[in-house]
């Protein structure tokens, strides 16, 4: 003879599984939580920014700026209105935060890669700027090459300097 479970007896089998995947989730580091954020990328014509919206898991603000430096190094090739000019090389660009400030070591084989011109170098640093500023605790933007503060990127722009966000580039 068959027992019928009822309502209550599935309700609860489903409330364990779900349970059960949201302790091993969280176990194993997964974030479930996401919020929003925004990439600036180059326009096609390589000649400004454009926003691009974007979800990211909610973690520590490190952990979110190293995630939006791993977007952008990811990039959007399949978008045809979006140019990439950070070239698409594993953990090239590392995030550190100090208070208010990110710290972002670039690893010298992106400016052996990247393209030359001072209005590419400017896209490239303020479309890092402009993405990590845009997080909650980020207000400033450091750069080092490969662990070290250096005069320039390519030539052009001063790296010793503390970048702040500049949305009209």
């Amino acid at each position: 003879m068959k027992k019928k479970c009822g309502f209550i007896g599935y309700f609860i089998f489903f409330m364990i599984l779900a349970l059960t995947v949201v302790s091993v989730a969280h176990a194993r580091g997964v974030h479930l939580e996401k919020t929003d954020a925004k990439l600036y990328m180059v326009d096609a014509e390589m000649l400004r920014l454009i926003p691009v919206k974007i979800k990211i898991p909610v973690g520590d603000t490190q952990r979110m700026a190293q995630r939006l430096l791993d977007e952008l190094v990811e990039g959007r090739d399949e978008n045809p209105k979006i140019r990439r000019l950070i070239p698409k090389i594993s953990g090239c660009l590392t995030a550190r935060m100090e208070d208010y400030n990110v710290t972002v070591d670039i690893k010298s084989e992106v400016i052996k890669k990247h393209p030359e011109g001072r209005d590419l170098e400017l896209l490239t640093i303020y479309q890092i700027v402009n993405t990590l500023t845009g997080l909650d605790g980020v207000k400033t933007v450091r750069f080092t090459i490969d662990g070290k503060t250096q005069r320039n990127f390519m030539g052009y722009l001063d790296m010793r300097e503390t970048y702040v966000p500049d949305y009209f580039v």
